[in-house]
């Protein structure tokens, strides 16, 4: 007689039957549960349960889930757009005032990469103050010679804390983490506007903590927008700073916060975002960092230009002197050029050069 081959639907294993049985029930060897042999007009259907198929079940979900969420966010972006409004794109310099890796016993948070030097004791604030304004009046010589519009510092706060904490990002810490700084610090930036440069600082979308050791860390917190905000708004109010490079933020490991940095860059048009790790969607609202000697690629800009007209980059050229063709496209498509303004070096020389055609 012909055999007739069949699933259990509990266990999932294929069975045999004989044509006569259909209609009829019978155990399975297997599972000892009832199995009913379909009729023949019914269809055979492979039911497979257990862990495989419920992992297929979450994985459409979620794919699912996540085409919805990118149709609704595309819907927004283009009945709402935000548009970022920095018409000056000439270049940048950045200043780095400490290194970790030059941070010794009189010179704690590496101020100035020199490890040798000593800002402890009765006149260590006076011997930094000195210090930090020979470092300025170098730095605004270069900063003149490019005709940059002006800079940004990267580490206020000094670098006490080696990789990941190094950069604080967070200025309303000065007095408890630099009180060196803290003593100079209006100083220095009334040095810088008063060379009519714009000021910018570092910021990061994160807490900084200290554990029952004194050791810090940085802590992720819900609101992202909500803690740089505090942070732009402390420093705009004291330095009169509009350009914030965001250190060390999610990009796209962290899906809520396209929306929060987008929010924050609409309630304040009046600065300029430049988020280290973005992708498409930041071209919007901010300028996304690109390091060229990281080998930054332009094909995300490219894409970025045809879909938000006016939308451009902060190309940190450092290092990167010889790729001079991928300067020049990048200066005459409108993205602002980033360099080292502390000492003289061949970027500098580069966009100085660039200056002079004019």
């Amino acid at each position: 007689m012909a055999k007739i081959k069949i699933f259990c639907l509990h266990c999932g294993r294929m069975l045999q039957s004989d044509e006569a049985s259909r209609g009829q029930k019978f155990r399975c060897p297997h599972c000892k549960h009832s199995v009913l042999v379909p009729t023949r007009s019914r269809k055979r259907i492979r039911i497979r349960t257990g862990p495989r198929s419920k992992k297929k079940i979450f994985l459409l979900a979620a794919v699912g889930l996540i085409l919805a969420t990118a149709l609704l966010a595309v819907g927004l972006w283009l009945l709402a757009p935000v548009r970022v409004h920095w018409p000056d794109r000439r270049p940048i310099g950045v200043l780095f005032l400490a290194s970790d890796y030059h941070s010794s016993a009189t010179n704690p948070r590496g101020w100035f990469n020199d490890q040798s030097l000593d800002f402890t004791g009765t006149n260590g604030v006076q011997r930094f103050r000195q210090a930090l304004l020979d470092y300025t009046d170098r730095s605004l010589a270069i900063l003149k010679r490019t005709g940059a519009q002006g800079t940004i510092v990267w580490d206020l706060e000094g670098e006490e804390y080696p990789h990941k904490t190094s950069f604080i990002g967070d200025p309303r810490l000065l007095n408890h983490l630099a009180p060196e700084m803290a003593a100079a610090v209006d100083e220095f930036f009334a040095r810088l506007r008063g060379a009519g440069l714009k000021i910018g600082l570092t910021i990061r979308p994160q807490q900084l903590v200290f554990d029952e050791h004194g050791l810090p860390q940085q802590t992720q917190v819900a609101d992202i927008a909500g803690s740089l905000r505090d942070k732009i708004d402390y420093a705009q109010k004291r330095w009169g700073v509009t350009i914030f490079y965001v250190d060390s933020n999610g990009g796209i490991r962290r899906p809520d916060e396209v929306w929060q940095l987008r929010r924050l860059s609409a309630e304040r048009p009046d600065i300029l975002l430049i988020p280290e790790h973005h992708y498409l969607p930041y071209w919007e609202f901010s300028a996304p960092y690109v390091a060229l000697r990281k080998g930054g690629s332009t094909g995300t800009a490219n894409w970025a230009h045809h879909l938000f007209p006016g939308s451009f980059q902060a190309l940190d050229i450092g290092d990167a002197a010889a790729d001079w063709a991928k300067i020049v496209a990048a200066k005459s498509q409108g993205d602002i050029l980033l360099f080292r303004a502390w000492y003289p070096n061949p970027e500098s020389d580069l966009i100085e050069s660039l200056a002079h055609e004019r």
